[in-house]
């Protein structure tokens, strides 16, 4: 009898997360478009992701924290197993359970400055993928949410997970609201992670995105 796996425990968790994983893979490249960035040569996986939020608008109804930040600590890798169930060839009827492993990343910043949210000195972030624990070679990463890199600057559209009781039941922690939520500095100008949509205008510079986050009720 075949088995396949129903990723029922594993959606949820990624939700928690933030995020929704529709396909894993391997992708090789991720094309450039106005306003976002591009990555070529990495091994991650594709998602969609729970909020649709793209304007500064639409993302400051859904944070709890907007913080311009530099990356002080490579990015910490660490496993969260689930015990998933799996059904028959069918579908119809539950058959087992199998362990699910899944890798999430914590990344440590210095806080720069607080656009939006309570004063912070250092933050930690999560995210889906990371360096495998057990063999440092295998790295797994979200196309449009890449782990973090020391000395990167950013401005983040931030989510409170703390007390999660799969993430971080006894800690502080935060996520991004998605990719649109996440600008990297490059001098005065930014760039966001998420995908260009029609009709959907975003800010370029450092300048526009603090005016834009500041205008905003």
């Amino acid at each position: 009898m075949n088995k396949r796996l129903i990723g029922v425990g594993a959606i949820s968790m990624i939700a928690i997360a933030g995020v929704l994983i529709s396909l894993f893979g391997t992708t090789t490249d991720q094309n450039a478009q106005d306003g976002t960035l591009s990555r070529e040569g990495t091994s991650g996986s594709v998602a969609s992701w729970v909020s649709d939020a793209a304007t500064v608008s639409q993302l400051m109804k859904e944070v709890d924290l907007v913080v311009k930040v530099r990356v002080i600590n490579e990015p910490t890798a660490r496993i969260v197993r689930s015990e998933l169930p799996m059904v028959d060839e069918q579908g119809t009827e539950i058959i087992g359970t199998k362990i699910d492993e899944m890798t999430f990343s914590d990344t440590e910043f210095e806080v720069l400055e607080v656009y939006f949210g309570k004063p912070l000195e250092k933050i930690t972030v999560m995210q889906t993928g990371g360096m495998d624990p057990k063999n440092p070679d295998l790295r797994s990463e979200m196309r449009d949410d890449p782990l973090y890199n020391i000395g990167e600057e950013y401005v983040l559209f931030l989510v409170d997970i703390s007390g999660d009781p799969v993430q971080a039941p006894d800690r502080e922690l935060y996520r991004i609201v998605n990719p649109y939520g996440r600008y990297k500095i490059e001098g005065q100008n930014v760039a966001s992670y998420g995908e260009r949509k029609e009709g959907v205008a975003v800010p370029m510079t450092l300048d526009e995105l603090i005016t834009q986050i500041e205008e905003t009720p």
